[in-house]
């Protein structure tokens, strides 16, 4: 019976040492799982965590969510990371209890995957965050609305209204130097005519005369016009006495002036589609977030932030007078249109043509001045529209007998351009942005939002922020019966198990 009570002893013995392996296998494993859970949730967390600690200043300013990613002499955000995941694994360091702490952290390390800048993307990334900002304002359902009343929200309807725009803008030489430079066939062909003239009188011992009479104010007038413009500037002929801003756009640390490599780092990020809805959500970020000609002045002084996004010249005053020269040839392309459909304004344009030719005995050139004269008929018209659109008035598109200012072939220095109805100066920046490059509007925009930030914020960079980015994080946890303090515990041996965890967070992306 005693050898019996020992063999039942054993098997008891055994069993019960069966049933606790089992037991703490599953505990452990349990555990275990715990522990890859909690790694995930770290990695995401952590992430998270610092893209929680954006910049407030560009979201205050410009509805931008950007966050810190490098920053000489500061901590790199990976490094940021392993704090806050030591924090999530490590619950309990530096309290009464942390050797209670039955993670077992042996060792954490993370490593940067990936990170996508503001700059990057050929500035697609940057036209995301400002679409994100503008359909999160709700504006993106209104504009909609207002499209496709206009029956413009389809692409096809509109493509070809934004291609005939810029084609009428997009080869030719739209500073006002090369309006000017247009129109100089008419003192030319004027001077090649008068020649002409004086070579027949000579031919047929006639006395050559002057043209004159009563023809006089109708030949001198338009040609003196653009002379003096041409000496005195049109920008002064358009805004008169005021000075103009003398910022100027030098800096090499824009975004703009980033090498192309840069740029097309990260290449397709960009999910927004270049679509007329977006482009003219961007026409308005444009609009609301940064200041023009007529907007109100900036810290006491105006100035043309506006027009050196839709033109990019080294100055403000470039900007402005390239602007006003583009908005310039629209006035003008649409004007001549409309004098073309005039029959008042086309007979008195032929007549004054005809006069002019019968002085000098040409009468095959009739209908070649009268285009030239009808074109500069147009310019000086278009002149005293862009004048009052910079004073705050309004412009219809397309001009009627009501609304057209000028009654003779000259420029009227004292003309009052524009009305109640019809575009604004800032409607008309919104056609040129239409037709702009988008890359191009994206740089300029991210180089405005710097130089206003760097006010507030000395070295501010757009180029530094982050608005996307992936982690490694590597976390080496001990086993739970495997941390008696008799046993050597090291990273990397096998009393440890390590977990590797990959996290991904960017703003308005999941």
């Amino acid at each position: 019976m005693k050898r019996l009570k020992g063999q039942v002893t054993v098997f008891l013995s055994l069993t019960a040492l069966s049933l606790l392996a089992l037991f703490s296998t599953c505990l452990e494993g349990a555990r275990l799982a715990c522990l890859d859970y909690l790694c995930t949730q770290a990695a995401h967390s952590s992430l998270r965590s610092v893209f929680a600690g954006f910049q407030g200043e560009p979201l205050r300013d410009f509805g931008l969510l950007l966050c810190r990613g490098r920053d000489k002499g500061l901590e790199d955000w990976p490094d940021t990371v392993s704090d806050y995941a030591e924090k999530y694994l490590q619950p309990g360091r530096g309290t009464l209890f942390a050797a209670g702490d039955r993670i077992g952290l042996r060792g954490l390390e993370t490593e940067e995957e990936d990170a996508v800048y503001i700059t990057e993307d050929r500035g697609a990334v940057f036209a995301d965050a400002v679409l994100s900002y503008m359909k999160s304002a709700g504006l993106a359902p209104l504009i909609q609305e207002v499209l496709e009343r206009l029956g413009l929200y389809s692409e096809e309807d509109s493509s070809g209204f934004l291609e005939n725009i810029g084609q009428m803008i997009g080869d030719k030489d739209s500073s006002l130097e090369g309006i000017i430079k247009n129109l100089d066939d008419i003192k030319e062909q004027a001077a090649a005519l008068q020649e002409e003239a004086r070579r027949k009188a000579e031919e047929s011992d006639t006395e050559y005369t002057e043209p004159g009479g009563t023809s006089e104010d109708v030949r001198t007038d338009l040609l003196e016009q653009i002379r003096a413009i041409r000496k005195n500037g049109l920008i002064a002929v358009i805004t008169g006495t005021e000075t103009l801003s003398g910022h100027s756009w030098e800096s090499e640390s824009l975004p703009s002036r980033l090498p192309v490599r840069e740029k097309a780092l990260h290449g397709g990020f960009g999910r927004e589609a270049d679509t007329l809805l977006n482009h003219l959500l961007l026409g308005e970020y444009l609009q609301i977030k940064m200041h023009s000609y007529t907007g109100p002045p900036q810290n006491g002084e105006h100035r043309y932030e506006a027009e050196y996004v839709l033109c990019g010249r080294r100055t403000d005053k470039a900007s402005f007078e390239t602007a006003v020269g583009e908005i310039l040839l629209i006035r003008m392309g649409f004007n001549l249109a409309y004098l073309t459909t005039d029959a008042e304004k086309t007979a008195l344009a032929e007549l004054t043509a005809a006069a002019i030719m019968s002085l000098l005995a040409l009468p095959q050139l009739i209908l070649l001045l009268k285009w030239v004269l009808l074109a500069a008929w147009a310019l000086a018209e278009s002149i005293v529209d862009v004048r009052g659109l910079v004073r705050g008035k309004k412009v219809p598109l397309w001009k009627t007998a009501a609304t057209w200012k000028l009654s003779a072939m000259k420029l009227d220095l004292n003309a009052e351009g524009g009305g109640n109805t019809g575009l604004s100066y800032e409607d008309y920046l919104r056609v040129l942005f239409f037709v702009g490059d988008r890359e191009d509007q994206s740089y300029r925009m991210m180089d405005v939002i710097q130089e206003r930030l760097q006010q507030q914020l000395p070295g501010f960079r757009m180029k530094d922020y982050m608005v996307w980015a992936s982690i490694c994080l590597k976390a080496d946890l001990s086993y739970l019966y495997r941390n008696a303090p008799y046993i050597r515990t090291e990273i990397g041996s096998r009393s440890g198990r390590r977990y590797k965890k990959t996290a991904a967070y960017g703003y308005g992306r999941r």
